[in-house]
């Protein structure tokens, strides 16, 4: 068997994975797992593919060269923009939203990246004499690998989890809420309605449900404002359902659920983008099932906001993620141990 095959078998399978995995539940980090596996392997196919067939064919051969520059253009100058990015984003948070610790963590994020790229790797230079020290060094290496697979295999899953190509037919609409300024909506959360209403107006008989409960600092319900809001922007009244309890995400799904006629109904999550994939990842572990909808963000608060939700993925994943890194441990010092012994 050539090996251009044997990367097109595996190419096959985790497309048959990710397919699987889309069509049973994707509210499953193995949706951007298998979505990632897929698209390496059958890069790898195409690169076998030009490499083999470039001298016979001239339209194989340019494709080919155009692939390269691709690659090397991704390779040296997409680094740099992500750092840029990073830095735009937190400096633009921090202006607009002050100096606080939860708006310096897209800042924070970039620093690490770029000690660990840029400053780690000159610590093995320390470590590799000694046996221990250097065993040390490449636990942690891989450890910090793991961490940074789970966080892009987060993103691919999210942002997968916000195209939704010919949904079915909704009953509900269930808008998340966010804050209040007095009596009114924030623009971030009066986003979040105006896609609600959008989703609402494509499945005609639909509800939308108004969640949000009423914090200490507000005047009002988010509910009672969002309802007044969503009324404002011509949606009759009978057709907005309050949810006026609630103090957080869980009790948002949790709350909106109970009033829904049929146990059976088909609902969509409304939230900002950077919030929809843990959302449904809320509502899995409710026992709903549900598709999410993601609403227009102000691009500088999105990337910072998006890091948040991931750490608050991390948390509410922790026991699965733990034990991972347990058994990685376990089986990392059973192999030093059993190098250890072989050398002695």
């Amino acid at each position: 068997m050539s090996v251009e095959l044997g990367v097109f078998i595996v190419f096959v399978f985790w497309l048959f994975i990710f397919l699987f995995v889309l069509y049973k539940d994707r509210r499953n980090l193995f949706l951007g797992i298998s979505f990632l596996a897929t698209m390496l392997f059958l890069a790898l196919y195409l690169i076998f593919i030009v490499v083999k067939y470039a001298n016979d064919y001239s339209i194989v051969y340019y494709i080919g060269v155009l692939g390269l520059i691709g690659i090397l253009f991704i390779i040296m100058v997409l680094p740099l923009g992500v750092a840029l990015m990073f830095f735009y984003n937190s400096f633009m948070i921090v202006r607009r939203e002050g100096l606080k610790l939860r708006n310096l963590l897209s800042l924070g994020t970039i620093i690490l990246l770029i000690g660990y790229v840029v400053w780690w790797p000159s610590v093995g230079r320390y470590t590799y004499e000694s046996r221990i020290l250097n065993g040390v060094y490449i636990y942690i290496t891989l450890v910090i690998l793991y961490f940074i697979c789970i966080g892009v295999s987060y993103l691919a899953a999210s942002t997968l989890n916000i195209i939704n190509l010919l949904p079915r037919k909704l009953d509900y609409v269930v808008v998340l809420g966010a804050g209040l300024i007095g009596e009114r909506v924030t623009p971030l959360l009066a986003s979040r309605i105006r896609t609600g209403i959008k989703v609402y107006g494509k499945h005609p008989g639909s509800k939308l449900i108004m969640s949000g409960g009423q914090g200490a600092d507000e005047v009002v319900s988010e509910a009672f404002a969002m309802k007044n809001y969503a009324f404002e922007q011509g949606v009759p009244e009978g057709d907005i359902i309050m949810e006026d309890k609630s103090t957080n995400t869980e009790e948002n799904i949790k709350f909106s659920k109970r009033l829904m006629k049929d146990v059976n109904s088909r609902f969509a999550l409304v939230t900002n983008y950077y919030h929809v994939y843990r959302a449904l990842i809320l509502a899995k572990t409710l026992g709903f099932r549900c598709i999410g909808y993601g609403a227009p963000t102000k691009f500088y608060f999105t990337l910072n906001a998006f890091i948040r939700e991931f750490i608050g993925y991390l948390y509410l994943k922790r026991k699965i993620h733990g034990i991972v890194i347990t058994i990685l441990t376990i089986l990392f010092i059973l192999v030093i141990t059993v190098i250890e012994i072989l050398s002695s």
